[in-house]
């Protein structure tokens, strides 16, 4: 039975992470294309919705993301009914 139930929580495990892997960003190296450590608007521009969290993001008001501030990017959560 206890092998039974650690089965279980191993299998829910891996499900969580993968389905938080899936809705991870893109990790900010694979953003920096011209690796100087900063992203700026075109290069953050792939990602849904940037555009209205950049500005609470970019906390030294510099117009770009450093990796602190990226780190504080949120996907944003589908519309309801979308799958």
């Amino acid at each position: 039975m206890k092998k039974h139930i650690l089965s279980i929580v191993f299998i829910s495990l891996i499900s969580a992470t993968a389905q938080a892997e899936d809705k991870a960003a893109i990790p900010f190296y694979k953003l920096d294309t011209n690796h100087n450590d900063i992203l700026s608007t075109d290069e953050a521009g792939v990602l849904p919705d940037i555009a209205t969290q950049w500005f609470m993001m970019d906390k030294n008001n510099d117009g770009q993301l450093n990796r602190a501030e990226y780190s504080n990017y949120q996907i944003p959560a589908p519309a309801a009914g979308v799958k």
